[in-house]
């Protein structure tokens, strides 16, 4: 029997929603996915899970944000590190929840939420690629140029089939022709 808002903890820790969310939307499939057997998974009663997220999409907006803030905390550790290293760990990163990018691209056009996630998600990253090609000498315009053929060039690569090697070759051509005539 589900539990309602008297037999649970008044935080039913967003944490833990998300993390479920995230587990069943990367097994079963965002569209399989229902909120009902999202609220059956943490043995709570369906509406439970609108106190915190108005709709599935806000939802997976919220772990999106989750997955987000915890490879931000990784960044420091990548500071001056070469570019190359940097569009590497995020493609590594980008993968480990390509099922939840491929959603954020099926739903684009579908979910005002997830567009403005998605167009603010590619703010964020270009603005991150500009502060890293800036501070090895590019100007404005080159580097925000740069910043935008380097986040498609990371879409393109989680989107479409590649070899190890084709990643490496991608990864190496853009840093020589990003960096080549920096230095």
């Amino acid at each position: 029997m589900a539990k309602n808002n008297r037999d649970i903890d008044l935080d039913v820790k967003k944490e833990e929603l998300e993390k479920t969310a995230e587990r069943l939307f990367v097994t079963y499939g965002y569209d399989a996915t229902s909120m009902s057997r999202l609220a059956k998974e943490l043995g709570v009663a369906p509406n439970t899970l609108y106190w915190y997220y108005a709709s599935k999409d806000e939802l997976l907006v919220g772990v999106l944000n989750r997955r987000l803030g915890e490879s931000i905390k990784q960044l420091p550790s990548l500071m001056g590190t070469p570019l190359k290293s940097q569009m590497n760990w995020a493609l590594q990163e980008f993968e480990q929840s390509s099922a939840l990018v491929n959603t954020v691209h099926a739903k684009l056009d579908q979910s005002p939420v997830i567009r403005q996630w998605h167009d603010q998600f590619h703010r964020f990253i270009e603005a991150a690629v500009i502060h890293t090609l800036k501070a090895e000498g590019a100007s404005d315009k080159r580097a925000s140029m740069l910043a935008t053929v380097g986040t498609f060039l990371v879409e393109g690569l989680l989107s479409h089939p590649h070899s190890s090697k084709q990643q490496e070759d991608i990864l190496e051509w853009f840093s020589i022709n990003a960096l080549g005539d920096l230095g």
